[in-house]
Protein backbone atom coordinates (compact mmCIF):
# COMPACT_ATOMS: atom_id res chain seq x y z
CA UNK A 1 0.00 0.00 0.00
CA UNK A 2 1.80 3.20 -1.55
CA UNK A 3 1.46 6.51 0.75
CA UNK A 4 0.84 8.10 -1.92
CA UNK A 5 -2.70 6.51 -2.81
CA UNK A 6 -3.49 7.80 0.30
CA UNK A 7 -5.60 10.82 0.57
CA UNK A 8 -5.75 13.53 3.80
CA UNK A 9 -9.38 12.96 4.17
CA UNK A 10 -8.65 8.78 4.45
CA UNK A 11 -6.08 9.55 7.31
CA UNK A 12 -8.25 11.70 9.33
CA UNK A 13 -10.85 8.84 9.16
CA UNK A 14 -8.66 6.42 9.66
CA UNK A 15 -7.52 8.41 12.79
CA UNK A 16 -10.71 8.86 13.69
CA UNK A 17 -12.00 5.34 13.48
CA UNK A 18 -9.06 4.19 16.17
CA UNK A 19 -10.02 7.62 18.20
CA UNK A 20 -13.95 5.63 18.18
CA UNK A 21 -12.42 2.22 18.27
CA UNK A 22 -10.44 2.77 21.73
CA UNK A 23 -13.27 4.92 23.47
CA UNK A 24 -15.37 2.07 22.50
CA UNK A 25 -12.98 -1.02 23.57
CA UNK A 26 -13.52 0.07 27.41
CA UNK A 27 -16.95 0.67 27.70
CA UNK A 28 -19.23 -2.28 28.79
CA UNK A 29 -20.92 -4.25 26.53
CA UNK A 30 -24.20 -3.44 27.61
CA UNK A 31 -23.65 0.17 27.47
CA UNK A 32 -22.25 -0.23 23.59
CA UNK A 33 -25.18 -1.85 22.93
CA UNK A 34 -27.62 0.52 24.83
CA UNK A 35 -25.62 3.80 22.95
CA UNK A 36 -26.02 2.03 19.75
CA UNK A 37 -29.58 0.88 20.01
CA UNK A 38 -30.56 4.79 20.92
CA UNK A 39 -28.22 5.92 17.72
CA UNK A 40 -30.09 3.51 15.30
CA UNK A 41 -33.58 4.67 16.47
CA UNK A 42 -32.77 8.68 16.25
CA UNK A 43 -31.36 7.93 12.68
CA UNK A 44 -34.46 6.25 11.90
CA UNK A 45 -36.09 9.64 12.02
CA UNK A 46 -33.40 11.43 10.47
CA UNK A 47 -32.70 9.29 7.64
CA UNK A 48 -35.33 9.60 5.58
CA UNK A 49 -33.92 8.11 2.17
CA UNK A 50 -33.19 5.01 4.01
CA UNK A 51 -36.16 4.60 6.70
CA UNK A 52 -38.51 4.28 2.94
CA UNK A 53 -35.75 2.35 1.86
CA UNK A 54 -36.10 -0.21 4.66
CA UNK A 55 -39.75 0.05 4.91
CA UNK A 56 -40.03 -0.65 0.79
CA UNK A 57 -37.77 -3.81 1.55
CA UNK A 58 -40.06 -4.90 3.84
CA UNK A 59 -42.73 -4.10 2.16
CA UNK A 60 -41.65 -6.42 -0.88
CA UNK A 61 -41.12 -9.44 1.92
CA UNK A 62 -43.91 -9.28 3.95
CA UNK A 63 -46.47 -7.62 1.17
CA UNK A 64 -50.09 -7.70 2.12
CA UNK A 65 -49.46 -9.52 5.44
CA UNK A 66 -48.29 -6.85 7.25
CA UNK A 67 -49.96 -2.90 7.64
CA UNK A 68 -48.01 0.40 6.63
CA UNK A 69 -47.57 0.79 10.61
CA UNK A 70 -46.50 -2.58 11.03
CA UNK A 71 -43.56 -2.35 8.47
CA UNK A 72 -42.39 1.25 10.00
CA UNK A 73 -42.17 -0.29 13.20
CA UNK A 74 -40.55 -3.51 12.04
CA UNK A 75 -38.20 -0.80 10.59
CA UNK A 76 -37.41 1.05 13.46
CA UNK A 77 -36.84 -1.94 15.48
CA UNK A 78 -33.94 -2.94 12.49
CA UNK A 79 -32.81 0.85 12.75
CA UNK A 80 -32.06 0.48 17.00
CA UNK A 81 -30.71 -3.26 16.49
CA UNK A 82 -28.52 -2.60 13.55
CA UNK A 83 -27.19 0.21 15.15
CA UNK A 84 -26.53 -1.58 18.74
CA UNK A 85 -24.91 -4.63 16.51
CA UNK A 86 -22.49 -1.78 14.87
CA UNK A 87 -21.31 -0.48 18.04
CA UNK A 88 -21.40 -3.74 19.76
CA UNK A 89 -19.31 -5.39 16.94
CA UNK A 90 -16.50 -2.62 17.17
CA UNK A 91 -16.25 -3.36 20.71
CA UNK A 92 -16.10 -7.38 19.87
CA UNK A 93 -13.24 -7.05 17.53
CA UNK A 94 -10.86 -5.75 20.41
CA UNK A 95 -11.94 -8.47 22.61
CA UNK A 96 -10.07 -12.34 22.54
CA UNK A 97 -11.80 -15.32 21.61
CA UNK A 98 -12.76 -16.32 24.74
CA UNK A 99 -14.05 -13.40 25.98
CA UNK A 100 -16.28 -13.03 22.69
CA UNK A 101 -17.92 -16.44 23.71
CA UNK A 102 -19.07 -14.90 27.16
CA UNK A 103 -21.76 -13.07 24.91
CA UNK A 104 -22.73 -15.81 22.22
CA UNK A 105 -24.64 -19.28 22.67
CA UNK A 106 -24.97 -21.87 19.91
CA UNK A 107 -27.01 -23.82 17.96
CA UNK A 108 -26.88 -26.45 15.38
CA UNK A 109 -23.14 -27.26 15.71
CA UNK A 110 -23.18 -30.60 15.87
CA UNK A 111 -24.91 -30.42 12.04
CA UNK A 112 -20.65 -29.86 11.29
CA UNK A 113 -19.33 -32.79 13.02
CA UNK A 114 -19.87 -34.79 9.73
CA UNK A 115 -17.65 -32.43 7.88
CA UNK A 116 -14.84 -32.73 11.00
CA UNK A 117 -14.73 -36.37 10.99
CA UNK A 118 -14.45 -36.88 7.37
CA UNK A 119 -12.53 -33.93 7.05
CA UNK A 120 -14.59 -32.67 3.81
CA UNK A 121 -14.68 -28.78 2.75
CA UNK A 122 -17.53 -26.75 4.25
CA UNK A 123 -19.08 -23.19 2.90
CA UNK A 124 -21.26 -20.89 5.41
CA UNK A 125 -24.03 -19.70 4.03
CA UNK A 126 -24.22 -16.37 5.39
CA UNK A 127 -26.71 -13.24 5.53
CA UNK A 128 -25.73 -10.16 6.61
CA UNK A 129 -27.47 -10.41 10.01
CA UNK A 130 -27.28 -9.37 13.69
CA UNK A 131 -23.46 -9.00 14.55
CA UNK A 132 -22.41 -10.76 11.83
CA UNK A 133 -18.22 -9.66 12.89
CA UNK A 134 -19.00 -12.14 15.32
CA UNK A 135 -18.39 -15.51 12.69
CA UNK A 136 -14.65 -14.57 11.88
CA UNK A 137 -14.07 -14.08 16.20
CA UNK A 138 -14.94 -17.23 17.34
CA UNK A 139 -12.74 -20.51 17.36
CA UNK A 140 -15.23 -22.91 19.06
CA UNK A 141 -17.20 -23.80 15.86
CA UNK A 142 -15.40 -26.98 14.32
CA UNK A 143 -12.23 -26.31 15.39
CA UNK A 144 -10.35 -28.52 13.59
CA UNK A 145 -11.46 -27.00 10.16
CA UNK A 146 -9.37 -24.47 9.23
CA UNK A 147 -11.50 -21.42 8.64
CA UNK A 148 -11.54 -18.69 5.67
CA UNK A 149 -13.89 -15.91 4.37
CA UNK A 150 -14.48 -14.42 1.32
CA UNK A 151 -14.53 -9.97 1.92
CA UNK A 152 -15.05 -6.98 0.25
CA UNK A 153 -12.00 -4.41 0.46
CA UNK A 154 -13.60 -1.07 2.20
CA UNK A 155 -12.77 2.15 0.02
CA UNK A 156 -10.78 3.46 2.37
CA UNK A 157 -7.40 1.79 2.35
CA UNK A 158 -6.32 2.69 6.17
CA UNK A 159 -8.93 1.19 7.76
CA UNK A 160 -9.50 -1.49 5.87
CA UNK A 161 -5.85 -3.08 6.84
CA UNK A 162 -6.79 -2.45 10.12
CA UNK A 163 -10.12 -4.43 9.82
CA UNK A 164 -8.43 -7.10 8.04
CA UNK A 165 -5.77 -7.66 10.85
CA UNK A 166 -8.30 -7.87 12.78
CA UNK A 167 -10.57 -10.18 11.09
CA UNK A 168 -7.40 -12.62 11.10
CA UNK A 169 -6.28 -11.76 14.62
CA UNK A 170 -8.01 -15.59 15.83
CA UNK A 171 -6.89 -17.42 12.53
CA UNK A 172 -9.33 -16.64 10.16
CA UNK A 173 -7.96 -16.60 6.31
CA UNK A 174 -9.54 -13.65 4.95
CA UNK A 175 -9.69 -13.47 0.75
CA UNK A 176 -10.22 -10.85 -1.28
CA UNK A 177 -13.04 -10.59 -3.84
CA UNK A 178 -11.06 -8.85 -6.30
CA UNK A 179 -8.17 -11.18 -6.15
CA UNK A 180 -9.82 -13.81 -8.09
CA UNK A 181 -11.29 -17.45 -6.52
CA UNK A 182 -8.31 -19.41 -6.97
CA UNK A 183 -6.97 -19.02 -3.57
CA UNK A 184 -10.64 -19.65 -1.61
CA UNK A 185 -10.98 -22.87 -4.09
CA UNK A 186 -7.29 -24.08 -2.93
CA UNK A 187 -8.44 -23.41 0.78
CA UNK A 188 -11.56 -25.64 0.20
CA UNK A 189 -9.58 -28.53 -1.76
CA UNK A 190 -7.28 -28.68 1.42
CA UNK A 191 -10.59 -29.05 3.69
CA UNK A 192 -11.43 -26.18 4.85
CA UNK A 193 -14.40 -24.14 5.62
CA UNK A 194 -14.93 -20.95 3.98
CA UNK A 195 -17.83 -18.24 4.68
CA UNK A 196 -19.68 -16.38 1.82
CA UNK A 197 -22.30 -13.66 2.06
CA UNK A 198 -25.23 -14.91 0.00
CA UNK A 199 -27.29 -12.07 0.41
CA UNK A 200 -26.13 -9.10 -1.93
CA UNK A 201 -27.97 -8.00 -4.80
CA UNK A 202 -25.87 -9.80 -7.74
CA UNK A 203 -26.83 -6.96 -11.06
CA UNK A 204 -26.58 -8.56 -14.01
CA UNK A 205 -24.24 -11.27 -13.49
CA UNK A 206 -26.96 -12.81 -11.04
CA UNK A 207 -29.21 -15.08 -11.25
CA UNK A 208 -33.18 -14.07 -10.26
CA UNK A 209 -34.67 -16.06 -8.07
CA UNK A 210 -37.67 -15.72 -5.94
CA UNK A 211 -36.85 -14.30 -2.11
CA UNK A 212 -39.82 -13.46 -0.50
CA UNK A 213 -41.58 -14.38 -3.83
CA UNK A 214 -40.22 -11.48 -5.58
CA UNK A 215 -37.58 -12.19 -7.93
CA UNK A 216 -33.70 -10.70 -6.69
CA UNK A 217 -30.83 -11.04 -8.55
CA UNK A 218 -28.41 -13.35 -6.82
CA UNK A 219 -24.78 -14.71 -7.05
CA UNK A 220 -24.38 -18.29 -7.63
CA UNK A 221 -20.78 -18.07 -6.30
CA UNK A 222 -21.40 -20.19 -3.54
CA UNK A 223 -22.92 -23.36 -5.35
CA UNK A 224 -19.93 -22.65 -8.15
CA UNK A 225 -17.36 -23.35 -5.44
CA UNK A 226 -19.50 -26.43 -3.67
CA UNK A 227 -19.66 -28.32 -7.41
CA UNK A 228 -16.34 -27.76 -7.73
CA UNK A 229 -14.71 -28.63 -4.88
CA UNK A 230 -17.35 -31.02 -3.31
CA UNK A 231 -17.57 -28.49 -0.20
CA UNK A 232 -21.01 -29.20 1.81
CA UNK A 233 -22.95 -25.67 2.61
CA UNK A 234 -24.51 -24.82 5.79
CA UNK A 235 -26.85 -22.03 6.58
CA UNK A 236 -25.02 -20.07 8.90
CA UNK A 237 -25.84 -16.63 11.14
CA UNK A 238 -25.79 -14.49 13.68
CA UNK A 239 -29.41 -13.16 15.70
CA UNK A 240 -29.56 -10.86 18.53
CA UNK A 241 -31.13 -13.02 21.43
CA UNK A 242 -31.65 -9.39 23.97
CA UNK A 243 -29.31 -6.84 24.82
CA UNK A 244 -25.22 -7.96 24.88
CA UNK A 245 -25.99 -11.53 23.85
CA UNK A 246 -26.28 -12.97 20.70
CA UNK A 247 -26.92 -16.69 18.82
CA UNK A 248 -24.69 -18.39 16.49
CA UNK A 249 -26.93 -20.95 14.41
CA UNK A 250 -25.70 -23.65 12.37
CA UNK A 251 -28.61 -25.17 10.08
CA UNK A 252 -29.05 -28.68 8.40
CA UNK A 253 -27.10 -28.85 4.97
CA UNK A 254 -28.13 -27.79 2.04
CA UNK A 255 -27.62 -30.62 0.04
CA UNK A 256 -27.27 -30.97 -3.74
CA UNK A 257 -28.30 -34.19 -5.66
CA UNK A 258 -26.02 -35.10 -8.40
CA UNK A 259 -26.29 -33.33 -11.57
CA UNK A 260 -28.49 -30.68 -10.56
CA UNK A 261 -28.05 -27.25 -12.40
CA UNK A 262 -26.68 -24.57 -10.24
CA UNK A 263 -29.37 -22.20 -10.80
CA UNK A 264 -31.64 -24.16 -8.76
CA UNK A 265 -28.96 -24.90 -6.35
CA UNK A 266 -29.11 -21.25 -6.03
CA UNK A 267 -33.10 -20.63 -5.72
CA UNK A 268 -32.97 -23.51 -3.01
CA UNK A 269 -29.87 -21.42 -1.16
CA UNK A 270 -32.28 -17.83 -1.59
CA UNK A 271 -35.23 -20.39 0.63
CA UNK A 272 -32.95 -21.05 2.86
CA UNK A 273 -31.90 -17.31 3.24
CA UNK A 274 -35.66 -16.44 3.42
CA UNK A 275 -35.99 -18.78 6.21
CA UNK A 276 -32.95 -17.59 8.15
CA UNK A 277 -33.94 -14.12 8.09
CA UNK A 278 -37.99 -14.94 9.10
CA UNK A 279 -36.41 -16.30 12.44
CA UNK A 280 -35.31 -12.94 13.43
CA UNK A 281 -36.40 -10.27 10.69
CA UNK A 282 -35.21 -7.20 12.99
CA UNK A 283 -31.60 -8.50 12.73
CA UNK A 284 -31.24 -8.76 8.50
CA UNK A 285 -29.64 -5.83 6.47
CA UNK A 286 -33.12 -4.26 5.38
CA UNK A 287 -30.95 -1.39 4.41
CA UNK A 288 -29.69 -2.97 1.49
CA UNK A 289 -31.01 -2.65 -1.95
CA UNK A 290 -31.65 -6.62 -2.07
CA UNK A 291 -34.68 -6.29 -5.34
CA UNK A 292 -32.73 -3.22 -6.99
CA UNK A 293 -33.62 -2.18 -10.47
CA UNK A 294 -30.81 -2.44 -12.87
CA UNK A 295 -29.77 0.87 -14.25
CA UNK A 296 -30.97 -0.23 -17.83
CA UNK A 297 -31.83 -3.33 -18.90
CA UNK A 298 -34.53 -4.32 -16.35
CA UNK A 299 -36.21 -6.55 -18.03
CA UNK A 300 -34.22 -9.95 -17.96
CA UNK A 301 -34.42 -11.16 -21.49
CA UNK A 302 -30.72 -10.84 -22.39
CA UNK A 303 -29.24 -10.86 -18.84
CA UNK A 304 -26.09 -13.32 -18.72
CA UNK A 305 -27.87 -16.09 -16.29
CA UNK A 306 -31.64 -15.04 -16.70
CA UNK A 307 -33.97 -15.96 -14.34
CA UNK A 308 -34.77 -19.36 -12.53
CA UNK A 309 -38.10 -20.34 -10.73
CA UNK A 310 -38.36 -23.62 -8.82
CA UNK A 311 -40.82 -26.19 -10.63
CA UNK A 312 -42.76 -26.35 -7.27
CA UNK A 313 -42.57 -22.65 -6.41
CA UNK A 314 -46.39 -21.32 -7.26
CA UNK A 315 -45.92 -19.38 -9.71
CA UNK A 316 -49.60 -17.68 -9.13
CA UNK A 317 -48.01 -16.45 -5.79
CA UNK A 318 -44.75 -14.55 -7.48
CA UNK A 319 -45.19 -10.96 -6.21
CA UNK A 320 -45.13 -8.69 -9.83
CA UNK A 321 -42.42 -6.17 -11.28
CA UNK A 322 -44.50 -3.34 -11.36
CA UNK A 323 -44.11 -1.26 -14.29
CA UNK A 324 -46.20 1.91 -14.96
CA UNK A 325 -46.14 2.62 -18.91
CA UNK A 326 -47.20 6.58 -19.66
CA UNK A 327 -49.04 5.91 -22.80
CA UNK A 328 -48.88 8.34 -25.92
CA UNK A 329 -51.46 11.21 -26.23
CA UNK A 330 -52.94 9.96 -29.69
CA UNK A 331 -55.19 6.83 -30.67
CA UNK A 332 -52.91 6.29 -33.76
CA UNK A 333 -49.86 6.20 -31.51
CA UNK A 334 -51.01 4.01 -28.82
CA UNK A 335 -51.81 1.44 -31.57
CA UNK A 336 -48.22 1.83 -32.96
CA UNK A 337 -46.50 1.05 -29.53
CA UNK A 338 -48.85 -2.00 -28.51
CA UNK A 339 -46.24 -4.13 -30.22
CA UNK A 340 -43.05 -2.78 -27.96
CA UNK A 341 -45.66 -3.08 -24.61
CA UNK A 342 -46.32 -6.62 -25.77
CA UNK A 343 -42.31 -6.95 -25.83
CA UNK A 344 -41.87 -5.21 -22.88
CA UNK A 345 -44.65 -7.81 -20.98
CA UNK A 346 -43.02 -11.07 -22.28
CA UNK A 347 -39.64 -9.12 -20.98
CA UNK A 348 -39.87 -10.86 -17.51
CA UNK A 349 -41.96 -13.58 -16.41
CA UNK A 350 -42.76 -11.32 -13.20
CA UNK A 351 -43.95 -8.33 -15.40
CA UNK A 352 -47.41 -6.41 -14.51
CA UNK A 353 -48.06 -3.60 -16.43
CA UNK A 354 -50.20 -0.63 -15.81
CA UNK A 355 -51.27 1.83 -18.60
CA UNK A 356 -51.09 5.65 -17.56
CA UNK A 357 -53.64 7.30 -20.15
CA UNK A 358 -55.47 10.02 -21.13
CA UNK A 359 -58.83 9.10 -20.00
CA UNK A 360 -60.26 9.74 -23.80
CA UNK A 361 -57.60 6.90 -24.59
CA UNK A 362 -58.79 4.33 -21.22
CA UNK A 363 -61.49 2.42 -23.74
CA UNK A 364 -58.84 1.55 -26.07
CA UNK A 365 -56.41 0.08 -23.89
CA UNK A 366 -59.47 -1.70 -21.88
CA UNK A 367 -60.16 -3.28 -25.45
CA UNK A 368 -56.98 -5.20 -25.77
CA UNK A 369 -56.10 -8.85 -24.73
CA UNK A 370 -53.67 -8.60 -22.97
CA UNK A 371 -56.13 -7.10 -19.82
CA UNK A 372 -53.53 -3.90 -18.82
CA UNK A 373 -54.35 -2.32 -15.27
CA UNK A 374 -55.47 1.30 -16.74
CA UNK A 375 -54.71 4.61 -14.40
CA UNK A 376 -56.66 7.31 -16.12
CA UNK A 377 -56.00 11.16 -16.26
CA UNK A 378 -58.36 13.63 -16.59
CA UNK A 379 -58.97 16.65 -19.13
CA UNK A 380 -57.29 18.66 -16.20
CA UNK A 381 -54.00 16.44 -15.69
CA UNK A 382 -52.31 15.87 -12.66
CA UNK A 383 -54.05 16.16 -8.85
CA UNK A 384 -53.59 15.12 -5.62
CA UNK A 385 -56.25 12.05 -5.91
CA UNK A 386 -53.58 10.87 -8.89
CA UNK A 387 -50.82 11.57 -7.51
CA UNK A 388 -51.46 9.38 -4.19
CA UNK A 389 -53.28 6.64 -6.60
CA UNK A 390 -49.79 6.05 -8.43
CA UNK A 391 -47.69 6.53 -5.12
CA UNK A 392 -49.71 3.91 -3.50
CA UNK A 393 -49.48 1.37 -5.68
CA UNK A 394 -45.51 1.01 -5.21
CA UNK A 395 -44.41 0.61 -8.77
CA UNK A 396 -40.87 -0.39 -9.53
CA UNK A 397 -40.60 1.10 -12.24
CA UNK A 398 -41.65 3.49 -14.68
CA UNK A 399 -41.36 3.20 -19.14
CA UNK A 400 -42.06 7.00 -21.13
CA UNK A 401 -43.58 6.28 -24.21
CA UNK A 402 -44.34 10.24 -24.30
CA UNK A 403 -41.82 13.32 -23.42
CA UNK A 404 -43.52 15.61 -21.21
CA UNK A 405 -41.39 17.55 -18.69
CA UNK A 406 -44.30 17.92 -16.38
CA UNK A 407 -45.33 14.00 -16.67
CA UNK A 408 -42.11 13.38 -15.65
CA UNK A 409 -41.91 15.22 -12.93
CA UNK A 410 -45.17 14.05 -11.33
CA UNK A 411 -44.50 10.24 -11.99
CA UNK A 412 -40.55 10.78 -10.34
CA UNK A 413 -42.38 12.76 -7.57
CA UNK A 414 -44.19 9.68 -6.77
CA UNK A 415 -41.48 8.06 -5.63
CA UNK A 416 -40.72 5.42 -8.44
CA UNK A 417 -37.32 4.19 -7.87
CA UNK A 418 -36.60 4.18 -12.02
CA UNK A 419 -38.13 6.44 -14.67
CA UNK A 420 -36.92 5.53 -17.75
CA UNK A 421 -37.54 7.66 -21.11
CA UNK A 422 -36.00 9.22 -24.15
CA UNK A 423 -33.44 11.51 -24.14
CA UNK A 424 -35.43 15.39 -23.97
CA UNK A 425 -33.52 18.42 -22.63
CA UNK A 426 -37.22 18.99 -20.69
CA UNK A 427 -37.38 15.46 -19.40
CA UNK A 428 -33.67 14.06 -18.62
CA UNK A 429 -32.95 15.75 -15.32
CA UNK A 430 -35.62 13.53 -13.87
CA UNK A 431 -34.96 10.32 -15.73
CA UNK A 432 -32.93 7.73 -13.93
CA UNK A 433 -32.21 6.21 -17.49
CA UNK A 434 -32.14 8.52 -20.13
CA UNK A 435 -32.52 6.43 -23.91
CA UNK A 436 -30.99 7.92 -27.52
CA UNK A 437 -33.65 6.92 -29.91
CA UNK A 438 -33.17 8.02 -33.43
CA UNK A 439 -36.22 6.78 -34.77
CA UNK A 440 -38.85 8.96 -35.76
CA UNK A 441 -41.06 9.77 -32.49
CA UNK A 442 -44.23 8.10 -32.71
CA UNK A 443 -43.20 5.49 -35.33
CA UNK A 444 -43.33 1.65 -33.78
CA UNK A 445 -39.50 1.32 -34.04
CA UNK A 446 -39.63 4.83 -31.93
CA UNK A 447 -41.42 2.94 -29.51
CA UNK A 448 -39.32 -0.64 -30.33
CA UNK A 449 -36.67 0.93 -29.34
CA UNK A 450 -37.64 2.23 -26.29
CA UNK A 451 -38.57 -1.46 -25.23
CA UNK A 452 -34.97 -2.96 -26.37
CA UNK A 453 -33.25 -0.38 -24.64
CA UNK A 454 -35.04 -1.87 -21.05
CA UNK A 455 -33.70 -5.39 -22.04
CA UNK A 456 -36.84 -6.52 -24.41
CA UNK A 457 -36.49 -8.80 -27.28
CA UNK A 458 -34.76 -6.89 -30.01
CA UNK A 459 -36.69 -6.83 -33.47
CA UNK A 460 -34.59 -3.71 -35.12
Amino acid sequence: MSARNINMVDRISYILFRLAEGIISVIPMKICYWIGSSTGTLLFYLLKKYRSLAIRNLRFAYGDSQSENELAKIAKLHFSTLGANFLCSVKITTLSSERVEDYVEFEGTEYLQKSEIEKTPLIYLTPHMGAWELLAQIKSVATSIKQGAIYRALSNKLIDKHVLKRREQNGLKAFDRKDGFQAPIKHLNAGGGLGILVDQNAGYKGIWCPLFGKLASTSNLAPLMAKKTGATMYPYFVSTLKPAKWKITVRKPLLVDKGEKISKTTARMNLEVEKMIRSSPEDWFWLHNRWKVPKTNFLTYYHKRSYYIPNDFDRKTLKKFKILLLAPNTEEKCRLSMGAIKKIAEGRPDTEITILCDSNLSSLWNSQENHFKIIEKCHLGWNKDLSEKITDSFFDAAVLFKKSKNDAKKIKQCGIPHVAGCSSNKCNKFLDHVIKNDYIEGSSDHYLKIAESIGAEKTL
